[in-house]
């Protein structure tokens, strides 16, 4: 192949790869933004921009709320557990205490019986001795 068709191949080429790319270039759509439209674009744009801000603060706060709450919670979880083992403790002592005051009546009874029949067991001596 010679030079002039090499060159006369290329120019072709590059008309072809030109009125493509011009085509395609004629064929997107150009849209014109007025000055109205802009500044509402604008103040929406700005508004969602603060309302973000906003959401994120509130997020910010949610979640600083939510993690004292949680430390609240592990607190009051930690001294329910203390108040439950404590008043385990005191049902128990009030059972013992309950119990041992159960065997002072029982005692008290035994002694009052056993007074009672000394009484008859003297009271009858005593009549005795009297008949005697």
């Amino acid at each position: 192949m010679c030079l002039k068709q090499y060159c006369a191949i290329t120019a072709a080429t590059l008309c072809l790869l030109l009125s493509a790319s011009a085509s395609e270039a004629s064929s997107a759509t150009t849209y014109t933004m007025t000055a109205t439209e802009m500044t509402a674009l604008d103040s929406r744009l700005n508004l969602l921009l603060e309302q973000t801000r906003a959401s994120r603060q509130a997020l910010a706060e949610s979640q600083a709320a939510l993690s004292k709450s949680k430390t609240e919670l592990s607190k009051l979880k930690t001294e329910s557990i203390k108040l439950q083992i404590e008043l385990q403790a005191q049902s128990s002592l009030l059972e013992s205490a309950n119990k041992s005051l159960q065997a002072s009546a029982r005692e008290e009874k035994r002694i009052k019986r056993q007074r009672l029949l000394w009484q008859i067991i003297a009271g009858g001596m005593v009549v005795a001795l009297v008949k005697q």
